[in-house]
């Protein structure tokens, strides 16, 4: 299992904008190019990425997609939310 990284937002949105542009084409060497070493601990992740579904409404691969892949797949986050992720953990534990 991984961990949950939260990547720089910058580079967040460079990896999203480049990986949206290869997703869903089944190529996983794309996907390997578009991240780059952000795949080494995350080997099942490329695979999802390449053979992603594009959006039911439009027929086309969006950021969103992409995003919801990288977070729920590859638990990668942008930076900017990290403080609602910490808030989120410390209120679960409270209840638990």
């Amino acid at each position: 299992m991984t961990t949950e990284s939260f990547l720089p937002n910058g580079l967040y949105a460079l990896i999203v904008e480049r990986t949206t542009k290869v997703a869903g084409q089944g190529d996983v060497e794309l996907i390997k190019i578009a991240m780059g070493p952000l795949l080494h601990d995350r080997p099942g992740l490329a695979e999802r990425l390449a053979h992603l579904e594009p959006c039911p409404c439009s027929g086309r691969m969006t950021a969103d997609q992409v995003k919801h892949c990288l977070g729920v797949d590859g638990d990668y986050w942008p930076k900017e939310i990290y403080g609602a992720a910490l808030l989120a953990a410390v209120e679960g534990s409270a209840v638990s």
